[in-house]
This record gives C-alpha cells, sequence and structure tokens, in this order.
C-alpha cells in the first residue's frame, strides 16, 4: 500500500484536494445540481448534489485501476522505462477532472463559466499531452495503442506509437478548435476528430503489420 501511495503521490495529492473541496462546499449546494451540458453551452442533466463525489470518487478509482493493471501486465517490467510519462499522464487526467469539479462548483455558486468553450479546451490539451508522450510507450498490454499487431511485434508498437502522437496531437487541436465553433459544427468537428483518433491509428498498425509481411 506504502508502495502504491508513493508511486501514486501527485495523484494521491490532487484526489485529497479533489475530496476536501467536495466537502467544502457540499452544505452550500442545492439538493440537485448541474451534471450535464450540451454542445451549446445548456444545463441538460441535473443529479444529486452528492454528484460533487464523483470526480474524486474517479480519480481514486483510476488511479488504483491503473496500478493493478501495471502489477498484473506480462511486461510490467517495460513500466520502469517510460515511469515519468505513465505517472504524468495519470496525474493529467486527475488533473483534468479536479478542473471539470471545480467547473461544476463554480456553475453551482453562481458563477458563469462558458462550459462548452472551456471543456473542449481542456480535453483537446490533454490529447495533445498524451500525443506528445506516447512514443516514449514501451511495449505493455494495458496503456497505449492496443490492436492485434502492436501487441504481436514491439517493432508495429514503437512505429504504431511514433506516428499515433502526431494523430492525437492534431486531433487535440481540433477539439481544442470545436469549441470556438458554432453549434452544431463543433459537435461535428469534436466528433470526427474522436473517430480520427480512435481508427487512423488501428488502420496504420495494420498497414505496418502488411507492409512488413509483403516485404
Amino acid at each position: 500500500m506504502k508502495k502504491m501511495i508513493k508511486r501514486n503521490k501527485i495523484c494521491f495529492l490532487i484526489f485529497l484536494f479533489s475530496i476536501l473541496l467536495a466537502a467544502a462546499v457540499f452544505p452550500f449546494l442545492e439538493s440537485r445540481i448541474p451534471i450535464h451540458w450540451n454542445m451549446a453551452g445548456e444545463i441538460d442533466g441535473y443529479g444529486s448534489r452528492l454528484w460533487i463525489f464523483t470526480e474524486p470518487l474517479m480519480m481514486l478509482f483510476l488511479t488504483i485501476l491503473l496500478d493493478v493493471t501495471r502489477n498484473i501486465d506480462p511486461k510490467r517490467a517495460n513500466y520502469v522505462k517510460f515511469e515519468k510519462n505513465f505517472d504524468g499522464i495519470k496525474a493529467a487526467v486527475c488533473l483534468l477532472l479536479l478542473l471539470v469539479q471545480l467547473i461544476t462548483t463554480a456553475v453551482c455558486l453562481g458563477i458563469d463559466v462558458q462550459v462548452q468553450i472551456v471543456l473542449p479546451i481542456l480535453i483537446g490539451i490533454l490529447f495533445i499531452y498524451i500525443g506528445n508522450m506516447m512514443p516514449k510507450f514501451k511495449h505493455n498490454y494495458f496503456v497505449g495503442i492496443k490492436t492485434p499487431w502492436t501487441l504481436a511485434d514491439p517493432e508495429i508498437w514503437f512505429q504504431t506509437h511514433r506516428f499515433s502522437a502526431k494523430v492525437w496531437c492534431a486531433g487535440g487541436f481540433f477539439i481544442i478548435l470545436s469549441a470556438f465553433l458554432p453549434s452544431p459544427l463543433n459537435l461535428g468537428v469534436l466528433l470526427a476528430a474522436i473517430l480520427i483518433l480512435c481508427f487512423v491509428p488501428f488502420i496504420y498498425s495494420y498497414y505496418i503489420y502488411r507492409r512488413g509481411k509483403d516485404s
């Protein structure tokens, strides 16, 4: 347990701040709080004020889950080779959740937040950050672009992640761009960017596999 806390100290510090924030604002919240916004920035979903604890609980769950998957990964020895990058991504995800919690808290307290602009920007920055980390990911079964071909061949893994880094950075910029477009164009750009992020690396890994096989 101590080893896990030490390895994830940044995530646990963010979690601690998040849970204290949720506990501090909880008595001042209405019985129902906004939990979802549409692409126009309009609130279209409400939930119990207990939802304010969702983000810290998600942080805790993801931090523990990623630590467990690392320990059971048959290639867990490779994590040491990209330890800082792996820890950085976990911390970045926790930070994003904290920022989402801050946005929700601000709206609940009557502060005007342009959610339809702020959230895509934050998500786009996260994709760009992860994209920059991708070339450093080492062969494993849980983190990265996992296709039958990348998992079967470390060289395909490396080439796919080097290529996918550019795709994810470009996709992140398009997600940020979607924040400044009118609805429903912003939704179209956002969905297109997500589809590209998911499918282009998959197709490229197969292309590398076929190219190697044909040669």
